[in-house]
């Protein structure tokens, strides 16, 4: 017993209560605190081979992605078999709050119990067969912060010779995108295919749909980020998404296709008229249509057969009138 623990004279029981409570809370800093059990069971399982009391976690890591967060780490050294753990998280004004438990997994989704504005510390520990690990706890974690911003999505329409781009905000898990980074720009970055290295880029637009004035049959690929002044922060850039110009003017494509619609309209009238008029509407009397379509009478038929008669001349004199005959 520290001879401290006689100067404030208390009784002897209560001096012994002093000095064990002020053991234990020097012992260990507030990032690592134990779970003890009395100090004849830790002395005993101090020397067993499969303790894991001292063990330490390593790379224990935060995954925020667009307001998502898991919690992730990796098994202490040597130490795989029948080891669960037990994750729990706080905020500014809570005490810590179990999110998972009994679980071998060695992640933990707290995104459920989480605001968009908070700030929490998170804590993971091992545990077996009533053995326990320090516990390991996360630096103060800024939800719109420190969260990493998914891709804007990307959409592009050819207009003749523009693009049109239209651009979407990122999901996010919680809350909409607009409510927390109400004054996000975006950045395009746009080039002709195969030619990256000659990316033009348009900066800090609030507008949701753009419209790029480009060389006419020509296939040209985008890129976006979207940009938050709050916490000046990036997203991650959106898939390059690639589409083909047309014309640089699209009025003459519309003039010959009335052009052409019209040409048609004029053949169709031309061949209904010539239609209508090989195939009148008055038909011809009955036995004049029996007549064309049946085949020759037999009278006919020999009178083209038999001989033609002989013709028979006769003369003729013209005298002038008061001669005498």
């Amino acid at each position: 017993m520290p001879s401290a623990c006689h100067v404030f004279g208390f009784p002897e029981t209560i001096r012994l209560v002093f000095c064990i409570h002020a053991q234990h809370s020097y012992a260990f800093p507030a990032v690592l605190r134990p779970f003890r059990k009395s100090a004849t069971h830790q002395t005993l399982k101090s020397s067993h081979k499969k303790n894991i009391a001292n063990r330490t976690f390593y790379n224990i890591r935060i995954n925020s992605v667009n307001m998502g967060l898991v919690l992730e780490w990796d098994a202490p050294q040597n130490h795989t078999e029948n080891i669960t753990y037990r994750a729990e998280y706080r905020s500014l004004v809570s005490s810590y709050l179990v999110v998972c438990w009994n679980t071998t997994a060695q992640s933990c989704d707290f995104t459920s119990h989480l605001n968009q504005y908070g700030v929490y510390n998170f804590q993971v520990r091992a545990e077996r067969k009533g053995d326990t690990s320090h516990w390991m706890v996360t630096k103060q974690f800024v939800m719109d912060k420190h969260t990493t911003l998914g891709p804007p999505g990307v959409t592009l329409v050819s207009r003749g010779a523009d693009i049109e781009v239209s651009i979407k905000d990122p999901v996010l898990r919680i809350s909409e995108f607009k409510d927390i980074y109400s004054h996000a720009t975006f950045n395009i970055t746009y080039w002709k295919e195969g030619q990256e290295e000659k990316a033009k880029r348009t900066n800090d637009t609030q507008l949701r749909k753009v419209v790029l004035a480009l060389e006419p049959w020509t296939r040209y690929c985008v890129q976006v980020w979207a940009y938050t002044l709050r916490f000046s922060k990036h997203s991650q850039p959106s898939n390059v998404t690639c589409e083909s110009t047309g014309n640089d003017r699209p009025w003459v494509v519309a003039l010959v296709m009335a052009v052409a619609v019209a040409l048609l309209a004029l053949a169709f009238w031309y061949c209904y008229w010539v239609v209508h008029f090989l195939r009148p509407k008055d038909k011809l009397p009955e036995h004049f249509t029996e007549l064309l379509l049946d085949p020759l009478c037999s009278s006919i038929l020999a009178m083209q057969s038999s001989p033609q008669p002989e013709k028979v001349y006769h003369k003729v004199s013209i005298m002038p009138g008061g001669a005498e005959t």
